[in-house]
């Protein structure tokens, strides 16, 4: 057993180790020329192939007019309040399987886990908040941040902050650090509504519930969550300005982004019953800026294994070049790969 502990490290090390990153990221893939037509764009691509390469997925879609940036990202992790309808590794999961991820992709900022009351200090710094994600796969809240009478993270997230979140309804629970769960730290839908609006989240919760169609942007980065247990409702999150980024379950998303203010909610609509999935699912979508999208997304598989060193080809996308313009994500479809790419293509 110790040996086998011994090789299950060395592994994950090396995974994430600088070396390996260097071999994954020997591909490279850049858009060599634009032309934009009344409806569409086409891009002219080239492909520069690594030996430990066979696949490449490749996306594309419109910028939206929101702030574009690497954050820093702060995972909540206090094992002194109990979390809700998440398994229980999923709170020091998440942290340390998002952490490795972006370290594997070589990402530009830190990941930083945080007590509650560091929580606290994040959200009280709205200055800073446009530069700044928070992730809480935790299903409650802790009383210092959000209750009956406090609320922390709403002025935060109007200020530009990102709230990534999962578990169940955001709002529901009010935790005390060393209590377990009862009807005295239950807010309820009240809390939900203060955080996000009347009519996006469809009580009561329905546990278990899954959803079965996907959407174009979970078939583009391969989103695997499907859990729409919370009723985040479709149809409002778009017609407030949002994304739906994972499957549909009728009217319900199971991963949808809601803008409010600067900010927003990424809201992974359910119960966690598996952290190593719900990271990576939350790592493609910071990687890719996805949340900052403001129309349809294109994506197509390469297939690198016959290839030669080199591949060129154009690609149609179904939109036209608008003026913020376009973000271009490659990235290797292998849960276990590491290249990544993005960039944003402009007139």
């Amino acid at each position: 057993m110790g040996g086998l502990l011994i090789a299950l490290v060395i592994g994950e090390f090396a995974v994430y180790s600088p070396p390996v990153q260097r071999a994954e990221q020997a591909i490279q893939v850049s858009v060599q020329a634009v032309s934009t037509l009344k409806s569409s764009t086409s891009l002219h691509i080239a492909i520069a192939r690594g030996s430990a390469n066979r696949a490449l997925r490749i996306v594309a879609f419109p910028l939206s007019d929101r702030v574009l940036g690497d954050r820093a990202i702060f995972v909540y992790n206090d094992a002194r309040f109990p979390p809700a309808a998440v398994v229980a590794t999923a709170v020091q999961g998440t942290y340390d399987h998002v952490a490795g991820e972006l370290l594997a992709h070589q990402y530009g900022k830190p990941v930083i886990a945080v007590s509650a009351e560091e929580l606290q200090a994040v959200f009280e710094a709205p200055s800073e908040a446009a530069g700044r994600t928070v992730i809480m796969m935790t299903c409650a809240l802790p009383r210092n941040v959000f209750s009956d009478n406090v609320d922390r993270i709403s002025p935060w997230v109007q200020a530009g902050g990102i709230l990534v979140w999962g578990g169940g309804a955001i709002g529901f629970w009010s935790v005390a650090p060393e209590q377990s769960l009862g009807p005295r730290y239950v807010v309820g839908e009240g809390g939900t509504t203060r955080l996000l609006g009347a009519g996006v989240v469809k009580y009561p919760t329905v546990f278990g519930r899954v959803g079965d169609l996907p959407t174009n942007f979970a078939l583009a980065l391969g989103i695997a969550y499907r859990y729409a247990s919370s009723g985040v409702q479709r149809d409002t999150v778009l017609a407030r300005g949002g994304l739906t980024l994972g499957w549909y379950a009728g009217g319900d998303s199971s991963v949808s982004y809601l803008p409010r203010g600067r900010g927003g909610y990424l809201i992974f609509g359910g119960e966690i019953p598996d952290e190593v999935t719900v990271s990576l699912d939350i790592t493609r979508i910071i990687l890719a800026s996805a949340i900052n999208a403001s129309g349809p997304v294109a994506a197509r598989n390469v297939d690198l294994s016959g290839a030669r060193s080199t591949t060129e080809f154009d690609w149609e996308l179904p939109f036209a070049e608008p003026k913020t313009g376009i973000i271009f994500v490659a990235y290797d479809p292998d849960p276990g790969g590491v290249f990544f790419d993005r960039h944003v293509i402009r007139y």
